[in-house]
């Protein structure tokens, strides 16, 4: 009987010191060129414009001269209990705001980006979709949602329709104020009085000059008259 004999074949050829370093190497390549292939890097920071951002974060993850957007939703329910029974977090300081502390809401959209702002800190105009109201395509997705009519998105189906923002509340009262701000002051009694007073006093003071000259020119005449007679 021949006695068994037992092969081991080794399927990975050993790795030497040459290929340990080539492997290295080349990890390390990779590692350094990873941020400049993910948006933000390593740190999410200088995010361009038009691209997701995160308001929760500890920082401004957008690039110069742009800030991340709030949602109208995260601002009205930031503490709350959500629908579906989480806490809503409140606003972080990567959360965009103005000079006045307001936090630069984007109209109709559901969603945070990276949208120019001016020295204020105020939203500008973008021609990025993503910045400008309803964020391309989403004020549909709010109106397929929850409708027209829920708050803080009311009239989000009208907008997506039309792409016309509603009229702002209490514009028509800013404007009844404007036009009572251009009228001229009716006066009041205490003018009305002051005037006729001033009118009879005038009046009285013009009798009074017309009776002393009337005397006046009496005693010139009875003056002229004993003259006459003296003289014959």
């Amino acid at each position: 009987m021949k006695p068994i004999t037992t092969v081991k074949r080794n399927f990975m050829p050993p790795l030497n010191l040459a290929r340990i370093a080539a492997l290295l190497a080349v990890g390390l390549v990779g590692f350094a060129l990873a941020p400049a292939g993910c948006i933000g890097g390593w740190d999410y920071s200088n995010v361009p414009e038009g691209d997701r951002c995160n308001p929760y974060d500890s920082h401004n993850e957008c690039s110069s001269g742009l800030a991340c957007t709030v949602s109208s939703w995260q601002l009205a329910n930031q503490g709350t209990i959500s629908a579906q029974g989480n806490e809503v977090l409140f606003l972080g300081p990567g959360a965009a705001s103005n000079s006045a502390g307001a936090y630069d809401v984007l109209e109709f959209c559901p969603e945070n980006y990276c949208c120019p702002v001016d020295s204020d800190g105020n939203l500008t105009t973008s021609t990025n979709p993503n910045c400008q109201p309803g964020c391309n395509g989403g004020a549909a997705s709010i109106c397929t949602a929850v409708g027209n009519s829920t708050p803080p998105y009311v009239g989000v189906c009208d907008f997506a329709d039309s792409g016309v923002l509603p009229e702002e509340a209490g514009s028509d009262a800013e404007s009844s104020d404007a036009e009572s701000s251009d009228a001229e002051p009716t006066p009041d009694a205490g003018d009305a009085t002051m005037s006729v007073e001033a009118s009879t006093s005038e009046a009285s003071t013009s009798e009074a000059s017309t009776s002393e000259a009337s005397t006046s020119e009496a005693s010139t005449s009875e003056a002229s008259t004993s003259a006459d007679g003296s003289s014959e």
